[in-house]
């Protein structure tokens, strides 16, 4: 039972450091996008104010 428990601790573990570094990936991707939303909000403040 005691090899069992740890087999599945080991197994949640492994999920859990997957599930953290799919999180940051996805922060990361996260981050880009609201980089870019910005920059593009800005381009079309900027075509508005020429008009």
């Amino acid at each position: 039972m005691n090899a069992t428990l740890l087999e599945k601790v080991e197994e949640l573990t492994l999920y859990s450091i997957g599930q953290d570094r799919t999180n940051q990936q996805q922060q990361k991707q996260i981050e880009k996008q609201q980089h870019k939303i910005e920059r593009l909000a800005n381009l079309v403040q900027q075509l508005l104010e020429k008009k």
